[in-house]
């Protein structure tokens, strides 16, 4: 009696851990069970932030689950990344990282970030735009040329608007390869600085071509040379920063999904599928257009390969800039 009374409590523990380990199992495969944070690190309005409510609706329709976007500006965007980074890496927390916020701010503010490279991992890119120089629409520059000819007969009366950490090193580089001394003039954000050169209030200033289009199409602002190796589609007839007398100065601002490092392989694969999906939605594609974004498509490895020499690159962007590290 005994014997048998221990054999079927023995079957019943057994019985017990495979119900426990299926149950295990199916809440793994669940994923995702509940809503999923969005973290942007920049303000409610930006040019990231229009973009990630695009990608937070297309993920919540493929996802069958609730994304919501929570801003959390400050720092350059470090407050929002250093939040993200501490979060647990259950995939319930996902980040809209930048050029900024995942290369730059390592060079920028290497003790006091609050987050390291390997903080995070890459799950999809999004979107890339390249930086150009842009003077109001009624500048007396007509190209390039005239710009830095009148920076060299006028000492330090040039002002170059900066609204982040990608735009105040391009200003920083392009003075000293024109060879001309002029004034950063730093903004909380790009929309700042060229609100203030449509305005009048600085003479040039540097920004990703999705947040100048708006100043473009009315008619306040003009791109003198695109920050890149080739011309930019939405802007065939502004030459390259190359081809006007100046090398080796291209900068471009992108934007990615990451999570927290850790996140496990099978969540971090299901949203790089779902992040791909909505690329390719009706909303996203039009954003890209009517913004001038161009899109950021990689595989898992690839993703992981170019944050790394994006931060590479950028290290040495700072460097050569003369930018003193905070």
């Amino acid at each position: 009696m005994l014997r048998s009374s221990f054999f079927l409590g023995a079957l019943c523990a057994l019985c017990a851990l495979w119900a426990l380990g299926t149950a295990s199992a199916c809440a793994q495969a669940a994923y995702p069970s509940r809503p999923i944070t969005l973290v942007v690190p920049f303000t409610a309005g930006s040019g990231t932030d229009i973009g990630a409510r695009v990608l937070a609706k297309d993920l919540t329709d493929i996802l069958k689950t609730p994304v919501i976007v929570d801003n959390k500006q400050g720092a350059n965007g470090a407050l929002g990344t250093a939040a993200a980074a501490r979060a647990k890496p259950d995939g319930y927390t996902l980040l809209i990282g930048s050029a900024t916020t995942n290369a730059v701010n390592f060079s920028f503010f290497p003790a006091r970030l609050g987050y390291a490279p390997g903080s995070f991992e890459m799950v999809a890119g999004l979107g890339t735009s390249p930086i150009s120089l842009y003077v109001a629409a009624n500048a007396k520059w007509r190209n390039l040329a005239d710009l830095m000819a009148y920076g060299k007969a006028h000492p330090n009366a040039l002002r170059c608007g900066s609204g982040n950490a990608v735009t105040q090193v391009a200003c920083e580089i392009f003075r000293k390869s024109a060879g001309i001394d002029a004034v950063t003039v730093p903004y909380k954000s790009n929309p700042q600085s060229l609100a203030d050169l449509a305005g009048g209030h600085i003479d040039f200033a540097f920004s990703d071509a999705s947040v100048a289009k708006v100043f473009i199409d009315g008619n306040k602002l003009k791109p003198l040379a695109v920050a890149a190796a080739r011309r930019y589609p939405a802007t065939p007839d502004v030459g390259t920063f190359r081809e006007q007398g100046i090398a080796d100065f291209e900068i471009t601002g992108w934007t990615a999904v990451f999570v927290p490092a850790g996140t496990p392989a099978p969540i971090v694969e299901t949203l790089h599928a779902a992040i791909r999906k909505s690329s390719a939605s009706p909303e996203s594609v039009q954003l890209r257009a009517s913004s001038g974004t161009q899109p950021l498509a990689f595989n898992l490895e690839e993703g992981r390969r170019f944050a790394r020499e994006e931060i590479a690159r950028w290290a040495r962007y700072v460097k050569n800039s003369g930018v003193k590290p905070e």
